[in-house]
């Protein structure tokens, strides 16, 4: 339907539903895919690298974080479209991401005790989960490398790495300080 109406709102939709379909083993897996297509891919570049990174460290802070994510994706991609727009954008792109989940839970979740009873289905799900942290990796690189070279960046990476690897400080009030910290400087 999008490439056929060329509506914003549907592709976003599509967009959101195909990459929604991919989530597994958690959100994460899926900052890499949606930053490859909404920002590095030149033919739809809805939002910057700045924007983006914006977007994925305030959506880490609340519940949801896909859906925030989802929402602020689609409220930038329809920006130019006024208040309305935006709406539309964050409604399509959220449900895009949300119903390949929801139509697990209500079709496939009443027998998968019994899927997981077979050989091919177990070894395929510790391919996909291979592949989804190999996803999680990816996006640390991509976002890492949209970051200026310098060592002051390296550094709040560095610190931010330890501090959520090492203590059990929560991650919002990192998350909050790296905001703070933003500001000020």
């Amino acid at each position: 339907m999008g490439a056929v109406t060329h509506w914003l709102p549907i592709r976003l939709f599509e967009n959101f539903y195909r990459n929604g379909s991919l989530i597994y083993g958690g959100g994460q897996a899926l900052v890499s895919l949606l930053f490859t297509e909404f920002v590095a891919f030149k033919k739809k570049q809805y939002l910057s690298a700045e924007e983006f990174l914006s977007g994925v460290a305030i959506s880490q802070v609340v519940p949801g974080p896909n859906f925030s994510l989802a929402a602020f994706i689609g409220v930038l991609a329809m920006r130019d479209q006024g208040i309305g727009g935006e709406i539309l954008g964050s409604f399509m792109a959220s449900a895009g991401v949300f119903l390949p989940g929801t139509f697990l839970i209500f079709f496939v979740y009443r027998f998968w005790n019994q899927l997981k009873q077979y050989r091919v289905i177990r070894a395929s799900l510790e391919g996909i989960n291979a592949a989804s942290t190999g996803l999680i990796a990816a996006a640390a690189v991509l976002l890492f490398m949209r970051l200026e070279s310098n060592l002051l960046n390296t550094g709040i990476v560095m610190a931010t790495f330890c501090l959520v690897s090492f203590t059990r400080v929560p991650h919002y009030l990192i998350i909050l300080a790296g905001l703070l910290l933003g500001y000020l400087i």
